[in-house]
C-alpha cells in the first residue's frame, strides 16, 4: 500500500511538473481504477482527483464538444487504466473527464481534418481548457504529437465497445447522423442544405441532455446498413463527423 501510494504521489508530480514524459504537456494525473461492491465500476461512478470531485455522465448519447486534447505516454505505460485496462500508449484510446468509461468516439484534428474512432478508458486530463488526453497512438494518428495540444472535436459514437460491423436485424432501422447542434439555426441550415440535396427523409430531433438542450440531425433512417454507409460515405465531404446509429 505504501509503495501504491508513493507510486501515485510520484505520478500527480510529473504531472504537474511536466517532468519524465515524452509529451512536452503532460497533463495527465493517474487514477486508479474505482470499485464498488469489491468489483471496478467501469463506467458512471464520481470520483475525486486533486481536491475536484467529476461526476460522469450517465450516458454519451449526442455528445459533441470542441476543445483541446493533449496525450500521455511513457509515464503510465502499463499501468491500469481507469476502467481496469492496462494502459498501452502505442494503443488508440483517450481519457476524459465525464464521459462514461467505454463510450466509442470519433475525434477529429481540427486543424489537419485527420480523425481517429476510439475507446474512452481513462480519466483526464485534469486541466480546465482540455478535454481529452490522448494515447500516444492515437496522438501519432491525428498528427498532434509534435505540437503537444491541439484543437479536436469529440463525437460521440456509442457508450460500448461494439463490432465495426453489426449484425442487421429484422425491423432495424440505421440512422445517418451528421451532428448535434446547440444552437437551433445551425441545425436548421444542415437540415435545409440535405433536403435541398435530395435527402428526404432528413429530419431534427431535440434532445436534454443533463440540462443541454442539443438539436440533432439526421440525413435519414435505412432498412439496412449497406445504404447507410453508402450515405454515410457520400456525405463525409462535407460532414466528415457523420456517423451511423441503430
Amino acid at each position: 500500500m505504501r509503495r501504491c501510494t508513493a507510486l501515485f504521489a510520484l505520478a500527480i508530480l510529473f504531472a504537474l511538473a511536466g517532468c519524465g514524459s515524452m509529451n512536452p504537456y503532460p497533463e495527465h494525473v493517474y487514477s486508479t481504477p474505482s470499485t464498488k461492491n469489491g468489483q471496478l465500476d467501469t463506467k458512471t461512478k464520481p470520483y475525486t482527483v486533486l481536491g475536484r470531485t467529476y461526476y460522469p455522465l450517465q450516458s454519451a448519447d449526442g455528445y459533441d464538444e470542441i476543445g483541446l486534447a493533449s496525450w500521455y505516454g511513457a509515464d503510465f505505460h502499463g499501468r491500469k487504466t481507469a476502467n481496469g485496462q492496462t494502459y498501452n500508449m502505442y494503443g488508440v484510446s483517450a481519457a476524459h473527464k465525464t464521459l462514461p468509461l467505454g463510450s466509442r468516439v470519433r475525434v477529429t484534428n481540427l486543424e489537419n481534418n485527420r480523425s481517429v474512432v476510439l475507446t474512452i478508458n481513462d480519466r483526464g486530463p485534469f486541466v480546465n481548457e482540455r478535454i481529452l488526453d490522448l494515447s500516444y497512438g492515437a496522438a501519432k494518428k491525428l498528427g498532434t504529437v509534435e505540437s503537444g495540444v491541439a484543437k479536436v472535436r469529440v463525437t460521440s459514437l456509442t457508450t460500448e465497445i461494439v463490432p465495426t460491423r453489426l449484425a442487421e436485424a429484422p425491423g432495424r432501422l440505421y440512422h445517418v447522423r451528421v451532428g448535434a447542434f446547440a444552437v437551433r439555426e445551425n441545425a436548421l441550415r444542415v437540415h435545409q442544405r440535405l433536403l435541398g440535396e435530395g435527402y428526404s427523409g432528413a429530419s431534427i430531433t431535440v434532445v436534454d441532455r443533463d440540462g443541454r438542450v442539443l438539436h440533432i440531425v439526421q440525413a435519414g433512417s435505412f432498412p439496412s446498413r449497406d445504404q447507410a454507409e453508402r450515405v454515410m460515405e457520400a456525405l463525409k465531404g462535407d460532414f466528415p463527423t457523420c456517423y451511423i446509429i441503430s
